[in-house]
């Protein structure tokens, strides 16, 4: 269970990992040292992943957003799949759903041409997937990687 203090340092952290220990201290009322602790704390239990730069995705390629739909649903397709998604390098993001569709795939590529090369040899080609909706992305209006923490 978290605490005040870690749930403030996630939440600040969250929107500038890039702060020094020691401001982070300033803001939450901790010292460096113990700050630097319970980040270390955070990473070894697995509740921070890992600390990343978000590019400007806009500056470098086209963003998708990939229906898949299957025609058959076992846990060994799920497995298949879900072992093909991760191994590729555009798709970004990936969900199993519920609704209409089985997957949701969030994918960059370079190109248009790029991305149809891929959704030839990846998608279309799946003896599992019976049929793909792309919706392109033309500009993104929100995007946030942090979620609310709380320490009730």
């Amino acid at each position: 269970m978290l605490d005040r203090f870690d749930a403030k340092i996630l939440d600040i952290i969250q929107s500038d990992a890039g702060l020094s220990h020691e401001a982070i201290g300033q803001k939450v009322n901790l010292s460096a040292s113990s700050v630097r602790r319970r980040i270390a704390n955070l990473k070894k239990a697995g509740i921070i992943e890992r600390d990343v730069a978000l590019v400007n995705i806009e500056s470098f390629g086209v963003l998708l957003i990939i229906s898949v739909f299957l025609n058959e649903e076992t846990p060994d397709i799920y497995n298949e799949l879900d072992a093909t998604f991760a191994q590729q390098d555009l798709v970004k993001q990936s969900y199993h759903v519920s609704g209409e569709s089985d997957y949701v795939l969030i994918v960059h590529a370079p190109s248009m041409s790029a991305y149809e090369e891929w959704a030839r040899s990846i998608l279309m080609s799946n003896r599992y997937i019976n049929r793909f909706n792309t919706t392109v992305v033309y500009s993104r209006r929100k995007f946030d990687t942090s979620i609310s923490i709380s320490s009730e």
